[in-house]
């Protein structure tokens, strides 16, 4: 397991150089895709009464990994500013 998990890291890393910024962007975007897919089938998934719970709990997953990513986001612009400011 703790090998997935630094094949995981080394990509997300190689990820990062090699796109920089649109790539959190994009993860961003994605969670927001599936957010709104999520609520748009919530109607369905609650007149159906199946899955109802995992439905829930996946959107409160996918809400936690973009604010997750927001905070990175904001991470490294606050420390680009900061970095732009000391160099001044």
């Amino acid at each position: 397991m703790q090998e997935l998990f630094r094949a995981a890291h080394r990509l997300d890393v190689w990820l990062e150089a090699r796109l920089g910024q649109p790539y959190r962007l994009l993860l961003g975007i994605g969670l927001a895709i599936e957010i709104v897919q999520h609520i748009r089938e919530f109607p369905s998934v609650i007149h159906s009464g199946r899955g109802l719970v995992v439905h829930i709990l996946a959107l409160l997953l996918f809400v936690a990994l973009l604010l997750h990513q927001l905070g990175e986001i904001y991470t490294r612009i606050e420390a680009r500013r900061e970095q732009r400011h000391s160099q001044s």
